[in-house]
């Protein structure tokens, strides 16, 4: 089993909140993590048992006093009856212990991140620290150290021991970062994402998001992964799959929330504002997940293919996503472009500064590959470094004191 960054975070708010609630897709890994990490603090119950899923939900009182704290109850979500009675069972151990003394009663998880929040905002507000968790990291598949990620070279020089090709690059970006494929690495990545799109279908869309028309869905789904990296325009997709816009949105909520795909917001500011492109970018959660859906054979095929950049965009971004995540960390992600084409794919702000960024698959750069970064050279934040994040064999730098790196030290 890999070990996972985010267990740290996880035993941490333990020991700050009551309850902690971690969320994340389907099989990221969260019911491995807690049934094998933590049940040596932890009882542990599933709610995919349908006779306790019963009790949950039609004796929520007794089923808490079945199973005391400390708990985890994986796929919380199935038993909203659950959410008031724990916050009575938190404010009574409040009151009667402390609130230091009630920390760490319960763990809860699932993969429906929406309901899960919404459920816990509800009642809980106060009491739950909420954590999500990604699929694998590069630095969780090489047992390296997993720090949020910063444009720093002499952090990104102390991680270029680790080098990476780009077949072999390209062979991960293919295969996908979801625990089961490392596991076993014999299993063939089309048949674990063929049976991971019917439990997608079985469990997300027909148990909990009702969409209907699933055949048109499924097609919409493998325009999405097409498109991972791109811009998203509702009109586009409807015209494409011929139905309503409306439709267009309602699907698009269903896959956020499922974890298929998030979208990043551009950034402006008020000098700005006027000429900023205002649609989101899209990525995909998972690029084998992706490349499953393209129907890509193999990475040779997505190397020399046209979805080249976007793929190793998307991987870029997801693991400078998961670096944060990970560590319990929400920094603000932006893309910029404005009317005359100019684009950052990365705006980074953290801590009241900004890092820029560009992804590209090449190894040879020039200043005027950064040329979009004077856009927002005005900024009121701190200016921190920049960088072109690449598949360079080792760290560089512009004239302009914007960074090279190479994928692999992210």
């Amino acid at each position: 089993m890999i070990e996972r960054t985010i267990l740290n975070v996880l035993i941490d708010s333990c020991n700050h909140f009551p309850i902690v609630l971690l969320t994340g897709p389907r099989q990221t890994g969260k019911s491995t993590l807690l049934y094998h990490r933590l049940t040596d603090r932890f009882s542990y119950i599933s709610l995919d048992d349908r006779l306790e899923l019963s009790v949950a939900r039609n004796d929520p009182r007794s089923f808490l006093a079945i199973h005391p704290a400390p708990l985890i109850i994986d796929e919380a979500q199935k038993a909203p009856e659950l959410f008031p009675e724990l916050e009575r069972i938190v404010n009574e151990s409040r009151l009667t212990r402390g609130n230091q003394e009630s920390n760490g009663m319960y763990i809860l998880s699932g993969s429906q991140k929406t309901k899960l929040l919404e459920r816990a905002t509800e009642s809980l507000a106060g009491r739950v620290a909420i954590l999500e968790m990604n699929n694998l990291s590069y630095d969780e598949i090489i047992q390296r150290e997993c720090p949020p990620f910063s444009v720093d070279p002499v952090a990104a020089n102390k991680r270029l021991g680790n080098p990476l090709d780009e077949n072999h690059l390209f062979s991960m970006i293919y295969r996908g970062f979801f625990p089961g494929l490392y596991d076993d690495l014999e299993m063939k990545s089309s048949l674990f994402y063929s049976s991971y799109i019917a439990a997608y279908f079985e469990k997300d869309l027909r148990e909990e998001l009702q969409i209907e028309k699933e055949g048109k869905y499924l097609d919409f789904l493998k325009i999405l992964a097409s498109n991972t990296g791109q811009e998203f325009v509702y009109d586009n997709y409807a015209k494409e799959i011929g139905v309503s816009v409306n439709t267009i949105k309602s699907w698009v909520s269903a896959t956020i929330r499922t974890g298929i795909i998030y979208f990043v917001e551009p950034y402006h500011e008020t000098s700005i504002v006027k000429r900023v492109v205002k649609r989101p970018k899209m990525y995909f959660f998972d690029t084998g997940l992706a490349a499953y859906l393209c129907q890509i054979d193999s990475p040779v095929t997505l190397q020399t293919s046209f979805l080249r950049g976007r793929f190793f965009e998307t991987f870029v971004f997801n693991e400078i996503r998961k670096s944060f995540s990970s560590n319990g960390l929400q920094p603000n992600f932006y893309y910029y472009r404005d009317s005359d084409q100019n684009e950052v794919d990365l705006v980074l702000i953290v801590n009241g500064g900004m890092s820029l960024m560009e992804i590209k698959t090449g190894q040879e750069f020039h200043v005027s590959d950064v040329k979009a970064f004077r856009k927002l050279s005005d900024t009121k934040l701190l200016k921190k470094s920049n960088a072109i994040i690449c598949n360079a064999p080792k760290i560089s730098v512009l004239s302009d004191g914007t960074y090279i790196l190479p994928a692999t030290v992210i």
